[in-house]
């Protein structure tokens, strides 16, 4: 697959020029809303080049991945008052290494959250609510 086929790449270059683009960046990663699905606190974390699966990060991404996990976590656990941050990463829909990690809602947790999430249920969507705490969460990174 090339960059400009990947729709993670396609994004990257997107979210590059947008102002408001990425919540937060390293050298390696990039942070924004979840790409297609607008749960609040839902983001994702995805390599700036192209790469597909964990296997394949050189040295510098594996590095800075744990780190940059724990942090986002930890961020949008202070952001939501979640008790949980939920994680996955599966790459069958677009097979850029990517991680989205949020917050389960209350009334709707584990598998059944996933599940809504993977399905895209417009039930989890609230287009107001994630771009707030998108912006909550970008002050948050940035302290």
């Amino acid at each position: 697959m090339t960059n400009d086929e990947c729709l993670l790449c396609l994004r990257t270059a997107a979210l590059d020029a947008a102002d408001p683009g990425w919540l937060t960046r390293t050298g390696h990663w990039g942070v924004s809303s979840h790409p297609a699905m607008a749960a609040p606190g839902w983001i994702a974390a995805q390599t700036l080049r192209h790469t597909e699966g964990l296997g394949a990060l050189n040295d510098a991404e594996t590095a800075e991945l744990g780190p940059l996990l724990a942090r986002l976590c930890a961020a949008v656990t202070r952001v939501t008052g979640s008790g949980r941050v939920y994680t996955y990463s599966l790459g069958e829909g677009c097979p850029h290494t990517h991680i989205l990690l949020g917050p389960p809602r209350r009334d709707v947790r584990g598998a059944a959250f996933v599940t809504g999430l993977l399905r895209r249920d417009e039930s989890l969507a609230d287009v107001e609510g994630a771009l707030r705490i998108a912006g909550e969460l970008a002050d948050e990174l940035t302290r």
